[in-house]
């Protein structure tokens, strides 16, 4: 079995202080985690602002803001660096091809992970929003098409991810939703907070926050 590559991933999202705190994707020896440690706290859900309720993620453990980052990477030898990964983006969206098959291809795992993995429970998306950390909407389909029983979400939790898919047009199968909407009902799927998730999620949805009618 390969072995992983050491890096620095995103363990959970703060909607009010921190915004996205990393952590190391592996354990490593004591000795080396002692020259990192100054720029690491050890977090508790208690620590942040009205507990859990606008995290989305594992904030539990010894974590690093997102400006401590580049700095852990230099001292532990990080060759995959957060920076590398987020010009990749960038380098593939200032090509419009490149950023069509990019969009495309990150829609495809998204819809393979959510439906194959996720679960399917009933839910309310009143609820969803409520307690949301922050809510994409991929190119405003959800805030044009809401009325039309069209367009997806994609909700950020306490517990989790969900992905949204309005099903209240007038020829759906409201059978298969799970989600009580104003329009008539949606089929939902969550999945537990992943840093590969959370980036699919914000390649496919180019980071287009939801802005249309209030959903709660």
């Amino acid at each position: 079995m390969t072995e992983e590559e050491l890096k620095l991933e995103t363990k959970c999202y703060d909607a009010n202080e921190y915004g996205y705190i990393y952590g190391l994707n592996q354990k490593i020896p004591d000795e080396e985690f002692e020259k990192v440690k100054p720029y690491f706290r050890k977090f508790k859900r208690m620590d942040f602002v009205e507990g859990n309720v606008q995290v989305t993620g594992r904030p539990e453990g010894w974590r690093c803001l997102e400006k401590d980052v580049a700095k852990v990477e230099e001292i532990l030898g990080i060759t995959n660096t957060l920076e590398k990964r987020q010009n990749k983006v960038k380098e593939a969206f200032a090509d419009p091809i490149k950023k069509a098959n990019l969009i495309d291809k990150s829609y495809e795992w998204l819809k393979l992970l959510f439906e194959r993995t996720g679960t399917h429970p009933e839910q309310d998306l009143s609820r969803l929003a409520v307690h949301s950390t922050k809510i994409y909407d991929p190119q405003d389909s959800y805030k044009k098409g809401a009325d039309k029983g069209e367009g997806e979400l994609f909700i950020y939790t306490p517990h989790g991810f969900w992905y949204i898919i309005n099903n209240s047009g007038e020829f759906a199968d409201k059978s298969l939703n799970n989600v009580k909407t104003p329009q008539g009902g949606a089929v939902g799927y969550r999945l537990m907070y992943d840093d590969l998730v959370d980036r699919l999620i914000r390649i496919y949805t180019e980071e287009n926050l939801y802005s249309g009618e209030k959903l709660f």
